[in-house]
């Protein structure tokens, strides 16, 4: 038996579409557990940067809903957990992510925005000093864009993530990563 599902997707606006690139070229970032681990590790932010691909759907006039990919690249350094004659000096390290990001994006006094939402982050390292971050995470921030009459917009969005905070991996104090930061972007509206 062959089942077959087709989805049909129109936006309320198709002339108001826009696709774009996405960059964020510094910020902060750190590792985190909800629980102190006594005599154990630690982890520390040490950079990222992060390129993506943005999709912007209206949903109303004012309300998008925004999707994507985004590749980043993080640095932290590391300190090993406690052992009697071993050595603790830290070291750095790095790691990717691949985030899958859905948010809603609310327009308002005309250069300005706020947006929010969820992301599905895919951790495909095989050596990471930290715990698997592949999981569902969160995004919140707010924005100013400029909108050009050839289709264009600029936009510069500072944010917040929590990355893995449901996790898909099984375990007991989870580390999970936080970065902030300054997405710069630009969408054109391909149908203009």
């Amino acid at each position: 038996m062959i089942v077959s599902v087709t989805v049909l997707f129109q936006p309320v606006n198709a002339k108001d579409f826009k696709v774009g690139l996405t960059v964020t070229p510094f910020g902060e970032n750190d590792v985190l557990r909800f629980t102190s681990v006594d005599g154990g590790g630690s982890c520390s932010g040490y950079g990222f940067y992060i390129l993506g691909i943005t999709c912007q759907t209206p949903l109303t006039s004012r309300l998008y809903m925004e999707t994507g990919f985004e590749y980043s690249k993080h640095t932290i350094v590391v300190t090993p957990e406690f052992f009697p004659n071993m050595d603790r000096m830290p070291y750095k390290s790095k790691f990717h992510l691949t985030t899958i990001p859905v948010t809603l994006k609310i327009n308002f006094l005309k250069y300005f925005f706020a947006n929010g939402g969820c992301l599905l982050d895919l951790d495909l390292n095989t050596s990471s000093p930290i715990d698997n971050q592949t999981g569902l995470g969160a995004i919140l921030g707010v924005g100013i864009q400029y909108d050009f009459k050839f289709g264009g917009t600029v936009f510069a969005n500072p944010y917040l993530k929590g990355h893995s905070l449901l996790p898909f991996s099984p375990g007991h104090y989870h580390q999970r990563l936080f970065d902030s930061g300054i997405r710069i972007g630009f969408v054109y509206n391909f149908s203009k």
